[in-house]
């Protein structure tokens, strides 16, 4: 009985503890407070190949009414060494124990960040944003740093302390005080440590969280081609403004990533006037340029102009603007994303009045309380002034201190400038404003019509005190003078800021910068989008010098004016070395880039790049059928010229483009004969079949893009690059990475898993 006994009070014991076990969990889940619900989303940057720069956009969603969030640049791998100390309850002295606290460790190791590319520090929010009661949402524009923490000591870290060590503090570790650092680059991921406050429904008090799961890695700016073999025997040099870079890189790789072989073209980075310089003189084996060889200074090489892509000159805003609301119904600044609408006297005055005093003269006056623009844009009225309504003209001019002014742009000759001059030049607005020296006398051109420039660096009339733009060399110093606007976390941004950049839609799309829409020429605005440029590619007619430009667009109420061609410079005359022999090899990639830009590869432009019109296409495919047909004696007189223009005389007549009034050409068919698999298929469009898009989708994964701000609708596009790639490879599929893709819902489960597992 008693052996029975014993086994009836086991099961009774373990029955009650299996129910025990059930029990709690409920009871626990009544007493517990509800957690702090909410998802983090980014978009922008690819986080896992981010540049120093790239814009990244991040949203918080699902928070409760009057939550609040911030950030914080923190390592990945956020250091616990802290110690604290605490009463020992038996001794009734004090010790020191590990601290934990996430809290802590952040305010200890997440220091102040030296941004590499603004070459200051990365400033996050000055305090906690609240949600928007519009959006119900908490969101950051921001962008990637890359750099070192400013080097510091950590008091109650042992081996970054200043303490030494004693009776009472045993623990100190750092005779030498070195210093605690930390960096983000591409071999050091970091985080951007979100702090969320918030109270749950149903919670008496509210709670704190931190989440890690925003990690990046940043290498340096600039164009990299992944995935092909490098510069080959057969690779064409070609000269090109910084704006088509993205462009040249996504060929490139389309064409040589999928069988590793050299790349087609080498890409030189030079200002439009130098690089048709550099290709007249053959330096540079093509060249590409938005206004035909309206900014060469010599024009000997006899070349095809073949249009590759739309772009337009663009006035960009940078900044913030308080047209948002907290929960509590205080102003929110948000970054500025809709187009504000400038009048050609706006533009005009804005670039040559003048950028001391906007709350006078400056700027003409257009920045001021109750001008016309202000007036007419609700975003402009809404900035105020960091701590007085009568810094609101500052505010909205950008000029904050007496470095910087407020417009920027890059300097050099270029199709932007060209354009915009073009444009203005003749309009009563687009005149000097009263310039002179700190002698008091007036500048040349003082109070004289702008007329036409090419370089915006003419706009100041030689005088480092006008500040109509203050350009800056390359596009980097560019996105480095207006880096405190893009963050927007400075005092001078507290109640909104602006700065402007003259540039072009590929540029500011890139860099996330918004342009504003211009008179449409029925008493409307219109934007630059691909719909606008496509319409001014409709008035596109052919120039003397056989390239395209586009007149009458003004009368066209949907087309943006100030649309232009970019176009690739290519020689009528064959390929040839210094001893003046034919270079097969580099004719015939030359032969498969053209016809990859001029076909395919339309699907494959870099941000803000639109792809040509039917018409502009046939041009295209026509004027690249010219390339190459000429002679190599030709070719070897016109390099001889080249080297001395005065001497040889002009040359021969720049020709080679679409001819006659009409845009027509011979088609996709049209070109010279393929001598290899790669350039029989040429990028030909082919519809997509079930098996052809699985493939695509394999290749895809294989083919890395370097990605950048805006990237988001060229990476939608990058399943369909694969699918034309395909038919340059030999018709094996050898190339492919066999297997099937995960369904979409195991993705979208494991991206919600790794946000889960990086909170705190």
């Amino acid at each position: 009985m008693n052996g029975l006994r014993r086994v009836v009070l086991v099961f009774a014991s373990g029955l009650l503890a299996v129910l025990g076990l059930a029990v709690v969990p409920s009871a626990s889940a009544q007493t517990t407070t509800p957690p702090l619900t909410y998802t983090v989303q980014t978009s922008g940057a690819d986080l896992a190949h981010a540049q120093d720069g790239d814009p990244l956009h991040i949203t918080v969603s699902g928070l409760p009414a009057d939550a609040t969030a911030t950030f914080y640049v923190c390592p990945a791998q956020l250091r616990d060494s802290l110690l604290k100390s605490q009463l020992d309850p038996v001794t009734k002295k004090l010790v020191w124990v590990p601290d934990p606290s996430l809290s802590n460790r952040v305010n200890a190791y997440c220091g102040s960040f030296n941004d590499e590319l603004s070459g200051a520090p990365f400033q996050t929010p000055r305090s906690e944003r609240g949600r928007s009661a519009l959006t119900q949402s908490v969101v950051f524009d921001t962008y990637v740093p890359r750099g070192s923490s400013a080097p510091k000591n950590v008091s109650f870290d042992p081996e970054f302390t200043t303490l030494n060590p004693s009776a009472t503090i045993p623990w100190p570790a750092n005779p030498g005080k070195k210093q605690y650092s930390y960096t983000c680059d591409e071999t050091h991921p970091c985080t951007m440590m979100l702090k969320l406050t918030g109270k749950p429904a149903g919670a008496t008090v509210s709670q704190t969280v931190y989440d890690s799961s925003i990690t990046f890695t940043a290498t340096t700016p600039g164009l990299k081609i992944q995935g092909c073999g490098g510069v080959g025997a057969g690779t064409v040099t070609a000269s090109m403004p910084e704006r088509f870079g993205r462009t040249a890189v996504a060929w490139n790789q389309l064409l040589c990533a999928p069988t590793k072989s050299a790349q087609p073209a080498n890409i030189l980075a030079e200002t439009e006037d130098t690089g048709l310089t550099s290709f007249d003189k053959g330096d540079s084996d093509v060249v590409f340029t938005g206004s035909g060889s309206a900014l060469a200074a010599q024009n000997v090489r006899t070349r095809s102009y073949v249009p590759v892509a739309l772009n337009a000159t663009v006035l960009a805003a940078v900044g913030w603007t308080p047209t948002d609301r907290s929960d509590s119904g205080a102003a929110l600044v948000a970054r500025l994303a809709s187009n504000l609408q400038f009048s050609w006297d706006d533009v005009a005055n804005m670039l040559s009045k003048g950028g001391e005093l906007p709350d006078a003269a400056g700027r003409g006056g257009i920045f001021t309380n109750g001008s016309a623009l202000v007036g007419r844009n609700p975003a402009l009225a809404a900035i105020s002034g960091p701590t007085s309504p009568v810094q609101a003209p500052d505010a909205r001019a950008g000029h904050s201190d007496s470095t910087f002014y407020g417009v920027t742009g890059e300097s050099g000759a270029g199709s932007v400038p060209l354009a915009l001059s073009g444009k203005l030049a003749g309009l009563p607005a687009w005149t000097y404003g009263n310039f002179r020296s700190p002698q008091g006398v007036p500048l040349p051109g003082n109070g004289k019509p702008v007329g036409v420039v090419s370089d915006l660096n003419a706009l100041n009339l030689g005088d480092d005190g006008v500040h109509n733009v203050d350009a800056k060399t390359g596009r980097i110093n560019v996105r480095k003078q207006v880096s405190n606007a893009t963050l927007g976390t400075g005092i001078e941004c507290t109640n909104g800021c602006l700065n402007w950049v003259v540039t072009d839609l590929a540029t500011a799309t890139e860099y996330g910068w918004t342009p504003v829409a211009l008179p449409n020429g029925k008493g409307g605005y219109v934007a630059p989008t691909p719909a606008s440029l496509q319409a001014a590619a409709a008035h596109a007619k052919p120039a003397k010098d056989g390239s395209l430009e586009i007149t009458g667009a003004a009368d066209d109420p949907n087309a943006y004016p100030l649309t232009f061609v970019e176009s690739l410079a290519a020689p009528v005359n064959p390929l040839v070395d210094a001893s003046c022999a034919p270079e097969k090899a580099k004719q015939d990639q030359l032969a498969t880039f053209l016809k990859a830009a001029t076909n395919g590869g339309q699907n494959g432009l870099g941000p803000g790049m639109v792809a040509l019109t039917p018409d502009l296409l046939s041009a295209a495919q026509d004027a690249a059928t010219k390339v190459g047909t000429g002679t190599a004696a030709s070719a070897c007189h016109e390099q001889q010229a080249a080297q001395n223009p005065s001497a040889g005389g002009p040359g021969p007549a720049a020709s080679g483009g679409p001819a006659g009034g009409d845009l027509g050409g011979n088609g996709p068919g049209s070109g010279a004969s393929a001598t290899g698999p790669a350039q029989d298929a040429a990028l030909t469009m082919k519809a997509p079949t079930a098996a052809s898009v699985q493939a695509a989708r394999n290749l895809a994964d294989g083919v890395r893009i370097p990605l950048f701000p805006g990237a988001g609708a060229l990476a939608a596009l990058i399943p369909l690059l694969a699918l034309v790639a395909l038919v340059l490879l030999p018709s094996s599929t050898g190339y492919l990475t066999a297997g099937k893709p995960l369904p979409p819902w195991v993705n979208r489960f494991a991206r919600r898993l790794r946000t889960l597992r990086g909170r705190a």
